[in-house]
């Protein structure tokens, strides 16, 4: 991942700070703490969540540049956003590894209406593959989603808004019947029960019952 100017050196400042022990990594105890002392109040829960997702060792703790990846990301997005952004990354890894490979994207891709050619698929992935491995880390799957984000259209902010209007709670998610108004409202579509359904099956990919804005733009487009 490439840091603006004198960025990494200000992270790894703050990682040997709080790196108390100094074993060259951060427990869950003193990433709490050092991610207190940033102004962010994540709780216990949340630090463990952190640092699943950097721990590319998988020793449940955070080393220095994962630290440094994950405040570089922290920047971007929100925690919330974090953990929604995870749930479609896991979606779309299908075998589990950590990485989205061109043949994982082009399967969920399809899956989800739009599909793309080995050729699009290997272009999407290198424009986000920072370490040159041929294949989609997390982090670097949630920097290609915010970077796409910033280039949103009038018809995509368009629909962010009618996401948004219907997204009740402001949880980032919405439910069948508010998929069902959203469709009424937006499309002029009246669907069956069993139309909704299927809709909704095909669109919410981890199963969890709610539909976020990725999956929402999948079905409308």
């Amino acid at each position: 991942m490439k840091f603006e100017d004198g960025k990494k050196d200000v992270y790894e400042e703050v990682f040997n700070s709080f790196d108390v022990d100094h074993n060259g990594y951060l427990s869950v105890r003193e990433l709490g703490k050092c991610m207190k002392a940033l102004g962010d109040k994540y709780t216990a829960k949340d630090i463990k969540f952190l640092i699943q997702c950097a721990d590319k060792d998988e020793n449940g703790k955070m080393d220095c540049d994962e630290f440094c990846m994950t405040a570089s990301i922290m920047n971007l997005v929100s925690m919330d956003n974090l953990k929604q952004l995870r749930e479609v990354f896991i979606s779309f890894d299908l075998d589990g590894n950590g990485t989205i490979n061109c043949r994982e994207l082009s399967r969920c891709m399809e899956k989800l209406g739009q599909p793309l050619s080995k050729a699009e698929c290997k272009e999407l992935i290198a424009s986000a593959d920072k370490d040159e491995d041929n294949c989609m880390s997390f982090y670097e799957f949630v920097i290609m989603v915010k970077s796409e984000k910033k280039d949103l259209g009038e018809d995509d902010q368009s629909l962010r808004e009618a996401f948004n209007l219907f997204d009740k709670n402001g949880d980032g998610s919405i439910d069948k019947e508010e998929l069902r108004k959203v469709l009424e409202t937006m499309e002029g579509q009246n669907p069956t029960e069993d139309e909704l359904d299927e809709m909704f099956r095909e669109a919410d990919l981890n199963n969890n019952g709610r539909i976020s804005f990725e999956e929402f733009q999948s079905i409308v487009n």
